[in-house]
Formats: C-alpha cells, sequence, structure tokens
C-alpha cells in the first residue's frame, strides 16, 4: 500500500478506484488473519477443515496485495534517494516510532490495571523497537518490510521502467521454485522417508524471492505493462485454474504437514493475489464502471486512505476490547462468524478514529 493518507484526485477516480477496492479486501483479510477465525482448521477435520482451510489461504493475499498496489502507485515514479528519505523513510520510521510507544504505553496501563508490574523503561523500548520484540507489536512487522522497500525504491523505480516480460517471467519462475516447488518437493521426499532438498545460503535473489521486493515489482509490471481490456477469456480460464489449484495444493501441504503449522498456506499466495489484483481491475474498469463513478467512487476513495490508521490501531481495539466482544459474540454465532464481525467493528471505529486524527496536522501527513 502506498501510505498516502489521501484519498484518489478527481480526475484519476474513474481510472484508479480499483486500488482502494483492493486496498479494502487487503485491509479485511489483515484483520482477519490475526483473530480465532483464521486458525479454525487447526481444530477441526473433514469437509469443514477443508473449508476454513480455503478461507485461510485466501486471506494469505493481504500483504501481497498491499505491496503490490505500492508497486502500481510508487514504482511508476522516478524519486531520487534524498526524496524517498525526507518524504517517505521518515514517515514511517516516526509511525514506527509513535504507533509502538503506544502499544507499549497501553501495555503498561493494561497490567497496571491487573495489579501487574510492568518493565517500562527508554532502554527497552529503544532495543524493542529496533528488534521488533515489543510486547503486542508483532503485526507491525509490516512497517519494516516496508520501511526496507522504502530503502530500495530509488533503484526499484529505475528497474520496473526497464522489466520486460521475458524479465518478469524469469522473477515469476524463480519465485515458484523458492516459494512454491522446493517446500512442495520436500514435504513428499520426508513422505518417502529421503533427505529433505535445501538451497545454498549463498544463492540469493531478493528480487525474486523477498516479498518487499517481488510482489511491488509484480503488482507494477501486472497493473501498467498488461491491458486489462486485451486479456482473452482463455487466459482468464487458464489464470483461475492456476489460483484454484493453488489454492487445493496449499490445503494438501498444510493437512499433510500437520494441520497445526500454517507455514504452508502461502505457497500460492502471489498466483491468487495476481488474479484478485487483476480481476477486482477488471470488474471495475470493464465489467461494473459504476463502482469507479459518482458516490460509489467517492465513498471506496474515502474508505480506502483509511486503510492505514486501520491497520495500525486494529490492535489498540483488540488489546481492550476484543477478548470481551468475543466472549459475549461467540453467545449467539459461530466463531468465524464472530472473527467476521470484529473486522468489520475494528474497520469502523479504526476508520472513524483514523478519520478524526486526520483532521490534526501533523497526523494528517502521517495517516
Amino acid at each position: 500500500m502506498e501510505f498516502t493518507g489521501k484519498s484518489l484526485p478527481k480526475q484519476g477516480k474513474t481510472k484508479k478506484t480499483y486500488y482502494e477496492w483492493i486496498r479494502l479486501i487487503a485491509c479485511f483479510f489483515v484483520i482477519f488473519n490475526h483473530l480465532k477465525g483464521y486458525v479454525l482448521f487447526m481444530n477441526s477435520s473433514g469437509v469443514k477443515q477443508l473449508l476454513y482451510m480455503i478461507l485461510s489461504v485466501i486471506t494469505k493475499i493481504n500483504v501481497p496485495l498491499f505491496f503490490m498496489v505500492s508497486g502500481a502507485l510508487l514504482l511508476e515514479k522516478q524519486e531520487d534517494t534524498r526524496t524517498v528519505l525526507k518524504k517517505r523513510v521518515s514517515r514511517i520510521c516516526l509511525v514506527i516510532l509513535l504507533f509502538s510507544l503506544g502499544i507499549y504505553t497501553e501495555c503498561l496501563l493494561y497490567t497496571f490495571a491487573q495489579g501487574r508490574d510492568y518493565e517500562f523503561t527508554l532502554k527497552r523500548f529503544v532495543y524493542g523497537v529496533l528488534a521488533r520484540n515489543l510486547d503486542e507489536t508483532g503485526a507491525y512487522w509490516y512497517l519494516y518490510a516496508y520501511l526496507g522497500f522504502l530503502f530500495m525504491l530509488p533503484f526499484l523505480q529505475r528497474i520496473a521502467k526497464q522489466m520486460n516480460r521475458g524479465e518478469f517471467y524469469m522473477l515469476l519462475s524463480l519465485h515458484f521454485v523458492l516459494w512454491s516447488l522446493l517446500p512442495i518437493c520436500n514435504i513428499f521426499l520426508r513422505l518417502a522417508g529421503q533427505e529433505s532438498v535445501s538451497v545454498a545460503e549463498e544463492f540469493s535473489v531478493p528480487l525474486a524471492s523477498t516479498a518487499a521486493f517481488f510482489y511491488p515489482l509484480a503488482g507494477y509490471y501486472i497493473d501498467h505493462k498488461i491491458d486489462i481490456r486485451a486479456v482473452s477469456k482463455r487466459k482468464w480460464a487458464g489464470l483461475g485454474m492456476a489460483a484454484i489449484a493453488g489454492i487445493f495444493l496449499s490445503c494438501l501441504c498444510v493437512y499433510i504437514n500437520g494441520a497445526s503449522d500454517e507455514n504452508y498456506l502461502t505457497l500460492f499466495d502471489y498466483l491468487l493475489a495476481v488474479t484478485v489484483f487483476l480481476s477486482v481491475k477488471y470488474a471495475v474498469k470493464v465489467r461494473l464502471p459504476a463502482l469507479s463513478a459518482g458516490k460509489t467512487a467517492e465513498a471506496v476513495c474515502f474508505m480506502g486512505s483509511l486503510t492505514f490508521g486501520i491497520y495500525l490501531l486494529d490492535h489498540y481495539f483488540k488489546l481492550v476490547l476484543y477478548r470481551g466482544y468475543e466472549a459475549a459474540a461467540e453467545r449467539f454465532m459461530p466463531s468465524l462468524f464472530a472473527s467476521f464481525g470484529w473486522c468489520l467493528i475494528s474497520m469502523i471505529l479504526g476508520g472513524t478514529v483514523t478519520w478524526i486524527l486526520k483532521k490534526l496536522p501533523l497526523c494528517r501527513k502521517l495517516l
């Protein structure tokens, strides 16, 4: 996601509203990814387990989608290092500091209210921010990955503009081999009682294997170098079948390896993310143009501009409200629907607070 904190300009709404639809989908999935509903497959069986597992696989496209939107938006620009450091890197660093401090303070107050001691020192805070190991700040790992992307932004902008189809397919193929094929082969090798295959540590292709680089490049390519109106029905069918196959292969590997291990849920997240990105773009720009015009576009652009704040604030609300909400909600509905309900509540609360905070000059620039 490009964290601009601004709605799209009027002249760009018809053209770019699909970014906001994608952001909203990804934001919902990010919140769901940290709830009980996401891990229901670990403690179920049969058809129910398969359905829960499929849902969990689908939700894992949240971060890829955010990175792809960032790539589509930022890699078409041409910015020097000074601009990136001043305009983008400093902003995310300040966000990490402020919101980590907020969570740290909330943990102090929460434990104090329970009559327990809590170590609250400047040294622990500084070390904890650097190592990202402060209590309850695990969900902010994405900010650190995004920060790495920003440091490489001037280089990636030049690479993206020169990337042709063959080079993109090379990155995609390498990602497939390292991210999908090798883990799948190792599962079946272990089943056969054979030794797993590993790649030398010295071999590294970060543009293909590092999420913060691969997904922005993929987002830029499919958004700027693929004519969505020219994609044939045959290619759509092939892409859809490949995404479905990826979902079921992921589920199969999770099941074989043990449902308590979720590492294999992301085996083909890139394939599903590309499918969703292109499908949303096609729906908004071609099939359902009403989604990118008038009041609908205004509402979606407004809500999309709040997603960064929603993501940052979700854990604040969760620390205070979620336990009571879950206990009450599960008295009347299944855990899955209770999790869906929290996603909506968090997005409404977070969106409202973000909207209010953005009235303040400093917060407007941050959020």
